[in-house]
């Protein structure tokens, strides 16, 4: 009980002493963040691996609309596969961002492909993927910042007379370091 006092006393301190640091006010500039974390994955198995990720952000529309370009690597650990298979998005979506001083919310809507790498299950080496984000932006100061999100991202999707559904899906956790230029 008492280290649990103790995180959240120093937890809630750190939160305090970033919000007294004068914010630069928000302006829409864009930027790149590196990213890492978890993905969890139902494919050709389930489990959860790390995923890194490199994003870039471009307000389209002052700053509370922004167009994303998302690049990220993970090595799922797929059932009958003796090595990891690997496996790279490219994707883009928009964001609908708060476009507060310091801490911007946001929920984002996007498409791209998913490629695998070394492909021994038979399966399209291409497929394209549909993903859904909630995140949060922090700005730390005029140029430096942070971000955590969720991202949801199904692909292999098929029709079939039941409805349609996706083969494969992930639960993206990612924080990372944010540059604005």
């Amino acid at each position: 009980m008492k280290n649990a006092y103790s995180l959240t006393l120093c937890c809630t301190s750190m939160l305090l002493l970033v919000s007294t640091i004068p914010a630069e006010a928000q302006s829409a500039r864009p930027e790149i963040s590196a990213n890492l974390g978890a993905m969890q994955f139902d494919a050709s198995g389930t489990g959860t691996v790390p995923v890194i990720a490199v994003r870039a952000g471009v307000p389209l529309v002052s700053s509370w609309l922004v167009g994303e370009a998302n690049l990220s690597f993970a090595s799922l650990d797929e059932q009958f596969s003796e090595l990891g298979t690997r496996v790279g998005v490219a994707e883009g979506q928009l964001q609908v961002q708060l476009p507060l001083a310091r801490f911007r919310p946001y929920l984002g809507a996007g498409a791209g492909w998913l490629h695998y790498f070394n492909n021994a299950a038979g399966r399209p080496a291409t497929s394209p993927t549909f993903s859904g984000a909630a995140g949060m932006r922090v700005r730390l100061s005029g140029r430096f910042g942070a971000r955590a999100e969720l991202r949801l991202r199904g692909w292999d999707h098929h029709s079939e007379p039941a409805g349609s559904s996706f083969g494969a899906s992930a639960a993206e956790w990612t924080a990372g370091w944010v540059y604005s230029f």
